[in-house]
């Protein structure tokens, strides 16, 4: 399902910058090149039928965004258990003794030169 929307996402992307570029504010633009003048009966239909589809690409786009950024169709992932705690070992060698943690501390000698 996650890969199925992000090409989805994708397709819609790829819409919407064709359907930005058909656009035409000022000059013919890329309009002009297709030939789009010729399939609606006037200028102001196809600049109206254009917005209409460009809004609705838009609203899907940032829909589908925010619904693969959410996470919500990924695969989950399966997390190992914590390793268990072991306690430590009592008296592992028999007639050991602890060592003191009280010892004269000793300052390093001068090396000799």
């Amino acid at each position: 399902m996650y890969e199925t929307l992000k090409i989805i996402w994708s397709i819609v992307a790829i819409c919407l910058v064709v359907l930005i570029l058909l656009h035409s504010p000022k000059s013919d633009g890329l309009g002009g090149f297709s030939g789009q003048a010729q399939l609606f009966s006037s200028t102001k239909s196809a600049e109206t039928a254009l917005n209409r589809v460009t809004w609705f690409l838009t609203a899907a786009f940032l829909g589908l965004t925010v619904v693969l950024s959410g996470g919500w169709f990924t695969t989950p992932t399966v997390t190992a258990p914590p390793p268990a705690q072991v306690a430590p070992a009592t008296n592992a060698v028999p007639n050991s003794q602890p060592i003191p943690l009280n010892l004269p501390a000793t300052t390093p000698e001068k090396p000799q030169q």
